[in-house]
């Protein structure tokens, strides 16, 4: 059974505050309609006869017991008076459950420990506090300036929403955020996610909490999200005995929306290319926002084959020298050392708000960087991605030109996605639509709170910590128990393992194996061909390389010893430079791709025609 983030007086305050806040209200006043409808209803009919003044006079007098109800024998009779009676009664009654429940709720609250605290008012942040009531984990949600009908909405499913400032050390203790089992920070801005996290610290203390608290926070700049990582990294080499009160875990959903997609994908991709007959992968963008260039790091750290070439990439922009800046840039190494490997990506000109997609920018791609394999279509705006997306499906097909799948970006999911852009659903060899990325899928406690795009780096990391290269696959519950020590992984590592998770279904496929399909009789027990592993560990040094550069770590000089402070690396060199043992490190991630693969696809894998 999967952990609830809750103990009982949080949880006492989530139900109280759906109950105050939930379509009772409804119930009650129609309650209160009926009897009062009775008891007029009821009285003014006794009192038919009489002129219309008096019989309402008598119908209001049944409330104070006059004579002629208060030694009633008719049927009738008895049904007014106890209506009247009972309607201000219960109405009282009702007027103040509500704030009585709303009340109680506060005051359960102030005892709630081990539940989930979440800062910002964010269509992902109300998105993760659902799925974690979803999941009966107790939430407290704080938001500056939520709509009034949304908080509502949010109280009827039991989130306690709080009004005020989440970087306030008071409106974080008034949250029981130093006594929650996680805190999500998910302001707009990555400074205040920053700060939240320093005020979570200061409000903790020394205090010891076992486990620590995660402190999750999201981060929309990648070179911030890098530079938090190595933070954490600087902190956990420092830290004293005993694990620190406060682990922080920064995050960003494009980087999490990146790494799934190319999970999905890649065994799609490694296809298309066979029988398109490509010497490599080839992924086109339109657009290059932050999502898009977060795809782009994903497919050069990963997406290597033993059956092709290093990747390539090819990005249309309006700014075309500007963004070819900016990336190089943000990854120095992956262009200053071509001893050991040079991003293979261009940039191209066009602008799709001043021109439509024609035949001449296929042409003008595929005449200087070849055919792709794929589409990426994000241009910072939905509206925009989906009308390019279409005109580029259109135009894709026309002749079965770029017979590729499109990857459309949409920060939240629309009816046109939901119709229209679902995947390949036809047999033909044909460009089709689809979407990634939306917050509905992204913004879950599975992948931020629980981390489980990262269990397979978990199960990479143990094989390599463990040496395991030479020895059996490991056992499903060994794999599922991998995540135990994995908070206690620096975050270098942890990057190179998730570039390892990343590519297992590259390597499931480079040793002839794909995912069991619904009806399908599939093994589990897969291994690497003995013909095929000294190709798969010299392609899998190649991507490692790739994925250390990317990150910012360059080769180091001379004799020049490995240095995890300076990002400097003594194996960022060529295969044939590498000791037998470094060589069998490659075979071990090789090896641990296939149990990642098992860990991801549970219902098994058959040899690929």
């Amino acid at each position: 059974m999967a952990q609830k983030y809750a103990n009982v007086w949080s949880r006492a305050a989530a139900r109280l505050t759906a109950f105050s806040h939930t379509q009772a209200g409804v119930l009650r006043w129609g309650v209160l309609v009926l009897l009062t409808a009775v008891w007029f209803g009821g009285g003014i009919w006794l009192w038919r006869e009489l002129p219309f003044s008096e019989a309402l006079y008598r119908t209001f007098s049944a409330v104070s017991m006059w004579d002629a109800y208060f030694d009633a024998r008719e049927p009738m009779r008895e049904v007014v008076r106890y209506a009247a009676l009972a309607a201000p009664v219960v109405g009282l009654l009702f007027a103040f459950s509500g704030q009585l429940g709303r009340s109680l709720a506060r005051i359960f609250n102030l005892g709630a420990a081990h539940h989930v605290v979440i800062a910002g008012d964010s269509a992902a942040a109300l998105s993760l506090a659902q799925d974690c009531r979803k999941r009966k984990d107790s939430v407290i949600l704080i938001a500056d300036g939520l709509a009034e009908e949304t908080a509502l909405g949010l109280r009827r499913k039991g989130v306690i929403v709080l009004e005020g400032e989440a970087v306030q050390v008071e409106t974080l203790r008034t949250a029981r955020a130093h006594h929650a089992a996680h805190v999500v920070a998910y302001e707009p801005d990555d400074t205040a996610n920053l700060q939240i996290e320093a005020a979570v610290r200061r409000l903790v203390g020394d205090a010891k909490r076992r486990p620590p608290i995660g402190v999750h926070v999201s981060t929309r700049s990648a070179m911030l999200l890098k530079e938090a990582r190595e933070m954490r990294s600087s902190q956990m080499r420092k830290k004293k005995s005993g694990p620190p009160p406060i682990d922080p875990k920064p995050f960003s959903l494009e980087e999490m929306a990146a790494r799934a997609l190319v999970q999905k994908e890649s065994q799609t991709l490694l296809t298309l290319a066979q029988q398109l007959g490509q010497p490599r992968l080839h992924i086109v963008f339109f657009g290059f926002d932050a999502a898009a260039e977060a795809v782009a790091e994903r497919v050069l750290m990963s997406l290597w084959s033993a059956h092709f070439e290093a990747p390539r990439l090819t990005v249309l922009s309006s700014d075309p020298a500007a963004t070819e800046a900016g990336f190089k840039a943000r990854h120095r190494e992956a262009f200053a050392n071509p001893d050991a490997w040079v991003a293979d990506i261009g940039f191209m000109a066009f602008d799709w708000n001043l021109a439509a997609a024609g035949a001449e920018v296929l042409e003008s791609v595929e005449q200087a960087r070849g055919k792709p394999t794929a589409i990426v279509v994000s241009t910072g705006a939905d509206p925009g991605n989906i009308h390019l997306s279409l005109g580029l499906k259109r135009l894709c097909n026309h002749g079965n030109r770029w017979p590729v799948p499109i990857y459309m970006r949409e920060t939240s999911q629309s009816e046109f996605s939901q119709q229209y852009a679902k995947g390949d659903e036809t047999p033909e060899l044909d460009a089709y639509l689809l979407a990634f990325g939306a917050h509905q899928v992204n913004a879950t406690r599975s992948r931020i709170i629980d981390g489980s795009l990262d269990q397979g780096a978990a199960i990479a990391h143990e094989h390599y910590n463990k040496g395991l290269g030479a020895k059996d696959a490991m056992s499903m519950r060994e794999l599922q128990s991998a995540m135990k020590d994995w908070g206690d992984v620096l975050e270098t590592y942890r990057a190179a393992n998730r570039a390892v998770a990343d590519a297992a279904m590259v390597k499931a496929w480079d040793a002839g194996f794909r995912p069991a399909l619904k009806g399908e009789k599939g093994d589990s027990a897969i291994a690497v061909p003995a013909a095929l592993m000294e190709k798969m560990a010299r392609a899998e040094h190649d991507r490692w390389m790739a994925e250390r550069l990317m990150s910012g770590w360059r080769p180091t000089a001379a004799n020049e010893a490995r240095n995890n402070d300076l990002m400097a690396h003594d194996k960022i060199v060529a295969w044939d430079q590498l000791s037998e043992a470094d060589r069998n490190n490659d075979v071990v991630q090789v090896r641990a791709s296939m149990d990642v693969a098992r860990l991801m696809h549970k219902e098994g894998f058959v040899a690929r025609g």
